[in-house]
């Protein structure tokens, strides 16, 4: 009697078709990951929701802001202390920031505050020490690409210098009204980054050329000195 030759096993036929598929829609996945990009400050929102909701305690203890929250609150500041022709806010991937015109901040060539900016840092304070704010908080100063005139040189040899200083102080400024300092960072840019730049572009580094088209005309110049107070969405 002949001995039937038993059939190697497998996986069926079908399989081959079916990890085809598989592959095929994993790759189309990861085409549209690579296209995304992904918003640091909505995340950032999402993950303040998500401590909140896993706490299990809003009732018993202050809530985490969100970077939208903090937004309102700083347009309604500004609002009321009717500083919408010299501070805007703006809401990118870097965060949420408050733009001031260093004319209205500063006098020319210094860096000591004017006291007619101090109702509106006064107005933003609160927003900062409050312990529902978990962002730490970059004050930038920055110029126009001119450079420093002769006569100021002495205390500020260059923008670096000045638009330093002029963090500082507002960082001075605001922990002398009880902002942790540990929040705090004064960041000078010089004419580096001019108004508009891409957030992107500013962790790249700016070229010469950009500084050059950011600063062609006087009212490109006028916009370049100012300073920023940004809500960190990371870093």
């Amino acid at each position: 009697m002949a001995i039937k030759k038993r059939e190697d096993e497998g996986l069926p036929e079908y399989f081959a078709t079916f990890a085809d598929m598989m592959t095929l829609l994993m790759t189309f996945f990861v085409l549209l990951f690579s296209m995304s990009s992904l918003d640091p400050v909505k995340i950032a929102d999402m993950a303040a929701a998500m401590q909140e909701n896993a706490t299990g305690a809003r009732a018993e203890r202050r809530q985490i802001k969100t970077q939208s929250q903090i937004r309102d609150e700083v347009l309604e500041a500004i609002e009321q202390t009717q500083m919408q022709d010299v501070a805007e806010v703006t809401h990118s991937p870097k965060g949420t920031s408050i733009t001031i015109d260093s004319r209205f901040a500063f006098e020319s060539g210094s860096a000591d505050l004017k006291s007619v900016i101090y109702p509106f840092l006064n107005s933003i304070i609160p927003i900062m020490m409050d312990r529902g704010t978990r962002f730490p908080i970059a004050v930038e100063g920055h110029t126009d690409n001119l450079p420093i005139p002769e006569a100021w040189t002495d205390r500020y040899p260059s923008n670096w210098e000045l638009s330093a200083a002029r963090a500082a102080s507002v960082v001075r400024y605001c922990i002398e009204r009880g902002v942790p300092g540990g929040k705090l960072r004064a960041v000078g840019f010089a004419e580096w980054v001019p108004a508009g730049t891409n957030w992107a572009d500013t962790r790249i580094g700016v070229t010469e050329e950009d500084v050059q088209a950011g600063n062609s005309s006087p009212e490109l110049q006028s916009q370049n000195r100012r300073v920023e107070i940004t809500f960190l969405s990371i870093g």
